[in-house]
């Protein structure tokens, strides 16, 4: 394995941060490999590698994010991370054509915050053509993506598309969206986005999508730091990494006691499992209810605020309204949740256990040995809402009145 030197000038061996990501402490991997982290986006700065950082239709939320993140020992680099990237609109100093002309042109990796408006390219434009006319987002992602290592989608919007690509109820213009607004490679949870199904960057990895409105600082940093130093990121169906968005928000909730025991709140703040007020727990992967944020202080369902399915391609429609209760179709039939909290509860009674009587409600995950398991472990056999369905295909799981 290749060696890389540390600030101190010791030598330290190149770290897959993702694949620590799911094997330590989460929450953990930054600050135990700080020192290897600072490195990585260190090459960066000393200009070994160019990253170059796009925003689309957003709302700087991502970028907030990543500032935000409570690093004390990579202060440091990360303040040299964040001024020394070749271009990002927010944090750069220069601006006007100085700012364009310091952009790479073959960057080693580049990142779009922010959906890219088809359909009305004025919405999200950066500099001039040739001819003085305003050149459209679009533009810039088809001519820098394919010259790029690395393609990073950070935040729904970037990913998805996230909430400008969210039906166009009105149709003005006569567009589904407002703008026509996609993500790099998905259009909510279908194929294609602005780069099409078939697009690998130059690693011959497609766009690695990094879901979240906005996405945990943690995320942004290890999987920068991850492709920075040449590794390769496992990713899913949706193209997230693993480590991060494998783990269901509802296995690991705190209050996953009351929805097994049927009780559920009737306002967000009330004793009880928050189903019946919107939570979208069951449906959306990601490990924050381990990591949380605000320096591992806490996360949305902890202070009781229902989950809102913001990591989740096709948010923000497929949860709305975000105030009422998610209907599920199962391979038993339309169960709900406080059906699948009864039946695990009848279940226990009766000696199947609740554990399979959630499996079969389609809820929680069933771990390779229990009774009655017959899949070989595979992440595709989850059985989460989205497990065993392509990209693309509708699995009744949408939010209804």
């Amino acid at each position: 394995m290749s060696q890389t030197t540390d600030a101190s000038g010791s030598s330290a061996t190149r770290r897959n941060f993702l694949k620590l990501a799911g094997t330590v402490a989460a929450g953990a991997v930054v600050s135990d490999y700080s020192t290897e982290v600072a490195s990585a986006l260190k090459q960066a700065t000393d200009g070994e590698l160019e990253l170059v950082w796009l925003q689309g239709q957003s709302c700087s939320g991502c970028t907030i994010s990543m500032l935000q993140g409570q690093y004390p020992t990579l202060e440091e680099t990360l303040r040299e991370f964040r001024m020394e990237v070749t271009f990002h609109p927010t944090l750069m100093p220069e601006q006007g054509e100085a700012a364009i002309e310091s952009m790479s042109t073959s960057p080693d990796v580049l990142v779009l915050e922010g959906s890219v408006p088809t359909e009305v390219p004025s919405a999200a434009t950066l500099g001039e053509r040739p001819d003085g006319t305003s050149k459209p987002l679009v533009d810039w992602v088809q001519e820098l993506a394919p010259e790029a290592e690395y393609v990073i989608g950070v935040g729904n919007c970037a990913s998805f598309g996230g909430w400008p690509a969210a039906e166009n109820k009105n149709r003005l213009y006569g567009n589904e969206s407002v703008t026509g607004a996609k993500g790099l490679q998905f259009e909510q949870r279908e194929q294609p986005g602005v780069l099409g199904p078939d697009f690998t960057a130059g690693s011959g990895l497609p766009v690695i999508n990094l879901g979240g409105c906005p996405p945990h600082p943690d995320y942004m940093l290890l999987t920068i730091a991850t492709v920075l130093n040449g590794h390769t990121p496992e990713l899913d169906q949706y193209n997230r990494p693993k480590p991060f968005y494998e783990p269901l928000v509802h296995d690991n909730c705190k209050w996953r006691g009351y929805f097994d025991r049927g009780e559920f709140a009737d306002k967000p703040g009330d004793k009880g499992c928050l189903y019946k007020v919107g939570c979208a727990g069951p449906y959306t992967h990601c490990d924050d209810q381990d990591r949380l944020w605000n320096d591992g202080t806490s996360v949305c369902l902890n202070v009781g605020a229902p989950c809102v399915g913001c990591m989740e391609p096709g948010f923000w429609d497929r949860f709305q309204p975000l105030d009422k209760e998610v209907e599920r179709q199962s391979f038993v039939g339309p169960v709900t949740p406080e059906d699948a909290g009864w039946a695990a509860l009848v279940a226990t009674g009766v000696g199947i256990g609740a554990h399979a009587a959630r499996k079969l409600t389609g809820y929680g995950k069933f771990e390779k040995g229990d009774e009655g398991d017959t899949s070989d472990g595979t992440d595709e056999e989850r059985t989460s809402p989205d497990a065993g369905t392509e990209p693309g295909t509708e699995t009744g799981d949408d939010r209804t009145e």
